[in-house]
């Protein structure tokens, strides 16, 4: 089954552009999500993930974002 998620990351200071995060996140397992810049310092990504359950296409999306964008917080995990 097919889960639409959206996580919110405040990002630290030391990550660099938009530029530099957009890159990071191309070279990783992220690379499927829909990037979104709202707030400053805060980047959304939009996820449509194939999964048993919902909580396991979030619980993997988390732990792929941590190994992309070390230092960033997960903020807000918003579900469809």
């Amino acid at each position: 089954m097919v889960h639409d998620f959206t996580l919110v990351y405040a990002l630290d200071s030391g990550m660099g552009s938009q530029e530099d995060v957009l890159r990071q996140l191309a070279g990783s397992d992220c690379a499927d999500a829909t990037v979104g810049w709202g707030r400053p310092g805060h980047v959304g990504l939009a996820f449509s993930r194939e999964a048993s359950d919902r909580d396991a296409a979030v619980k993997l999306a988390t732990v792929q974002m941590a190994q992309a964008l070390p230092g960033a917080v997960l903020v807000r995990v918003d579900a469809a």
